[in-house]
């Protein structure tokens, strides 16, 4: 999945239309304060995934905390966290654990598709994304059993509510209409679906309404690895 790379000063308009910016190895990583101590983490994994966040989020619109290691090796968390608080003026209720690729995606996506997005379909600006799920210790859809999710290692975040300056708001549940975006009409439902769609060149899986009974209410999106690196966007 190739990097967008965007300059200091790049818009998102500019962003979406390919303007030429530097590469990201040509951003200085920023100087952020992580707490002290590898918690139970070896110390050579924690200084790495720090120092890959002072380099991903470096020249990024991003308010964070940065946070001391999450969990365990070989079980859940992650060596490199920060809370997210707000990207690009958009409010994250309540603010979201997230390691920092994460972090990387999700102020790509909000910040160069559901901002733009908002004021295409809607005439609104985004101010608020709705956290319903961030980061928790549990296995995919709450089961005793199988696989553990993509929130266990603080890589995926779920999203119910997206609201706007003027005070309104837009919910996955209520506003996702797929006779709507059939016939291009509804301006929530085709908000809905552009970001969406935009997700799925940001992240690595997308489920929202349709996808299974879990995901009637929400998108979930996460940067899962996988063989092959084959994705999941339903």
């Amino acid at each position: 999945m190739p990097r967008l790379k965007p300059s200091l000063n790049a818009t998102p308009a500019a962003a979406q239309t390919g303007s030429e910016t530097p590469d990201s190895a040509t951003l200085k990583p920023i100087a952020i304060a992580f707490p002290s101590g590898n918690g139970d983490w070896p110390s050579t994994r924690v200084a790495k995934a720090q120092a890959d966040c002072k380099r991903l989020l470096a020249g990024l619109d991003i308010q964070f905390e940065p946070l001391a290691p999450i969990g365990k090796e070989g079980g859940c968390g992650t060596p490199g966290a920060i809370m997210i608080s707000s990207i690009a003026g958009v409010a994250i209720e309540p603010p979201a654990e997230a390691n920092c690729a994460f972090a990387e995606a999700l102020h790509h996506w909000v910040a160069w598709s559901a901002k733009p997005a908002a004021m295409e379909h809607l005439k609104k600006k985004l101010t608020a994304v709705r956290n319903a799920s961030a980061y928790a210790c549990r296995r995919r859809n709450n089961s005793a059993s199988g696989k553990m999710s993509q929130h266990a290692f603080v890589n995926a975040l779920d999203i119910s509510t997206l609201g706007f300056e003027d005070g309104s708001s837009t919910t996955i549940k209520g506003d996702w209409s797929g006779l709507k975006q059939l016939i291009n009409n509804g301006g929530k439902s085709s908000f809905l679906a552009r970001i969406r769609r935009d997700a799925c060149i940001r992240f690595t899986t997308v489920l929202g309404p349709g996808s299974d009974p879990y995901h009637g209410d929400h998108f979930h999106i996460d940067l899962a690895r996988r063989k092959g690196g084959y994705r999941i966007c339903q």
